[in-house]
C-alpha cells in the first residue's frame, strides 16, 4: 500500500492527494494547469543515514539553485529519474509551487525485492501520516 493510498479516503475538503512517481517536467506542468496552491506537502523516503522508520517533517526553505543545477534536474527528468529534489527544484524554478512547501520524510529500511515496505517503515506508517495532517493544517 503506497501512502497515497492510505490518506487519500481521509483528506479533508480542499485537500489533494497524488502519487508523484513521474518526472519533474510533467508534474511541473501538472501544477501549471491547475489553480495554485497555497501549500504544497511533500511525503517521500529518503535515505539520509537516519535509524530505519525515522520521521522528519519540516517547511522547505530553498535558496535559489543555478540554472546550472535547474537544467541537471530537468535533464534527469528526460531520461525518466524521478527525486524529490527535483520535484522542488524544478517546480519553484519554473513559477509552479508557492512559497509554502512542507515535507514529510521516512528514512528507509534496507532495500529489496517485493512488494510493501521495510518493516521499519510499516511500523512508521502512522508517525508519517500523522505528520502529514500536522503539515496540512499549520
Amino acid at each position: 500500500m503506497h501512502i497515497t493510498d492510505r490518506i487519500a479516503g481521509r483528506a479533508p475538503s480542499g485537500v489533494e492527494i497524488e502519487d508523484l512517481g513521474y518526472h519533474s517536467v510533467g508534474f511541473l506542468q501538472n501544477l501549471q494547469e491547475r489553480p495554485p496552491y497555497d501549500r504544497v506537502v511533500f511525503v517521500a523516503g529518503i535515505r539520509r543515514g537516519r535509524p530505519p522508520g525515522t520521521v522528519e517533517a519540516y517547511r522547505w526553505e530553498d535558496e535559489p539553485p543555478s540554472p546550472d543545477v535547474v537544467q541537471g534536474y530537468v535533464g534527469e527528468a528526460a531520461v525518466g529519474m524521478i527525486s524529490l529534489e527535483g520535484h522542488m527544484i524544478v517546480g519553484r524554478a519554473f513559477g509552479g509551487l508557492p512559497d509554502d512547501v512542507r515535507v514529510v520524510e521516512v528514512e528507509p529500511g534496507p532495500e529489496g525485492w517485493g512488494e510493501g515496505f521495510s518493516p521499519e517503515v510499516e511500523a512508521a506508517l502512522d508517525a508519517v501520516e500523522e505528520a502529514v495532517w500536522t503539515s496540512v493544517r499549520q
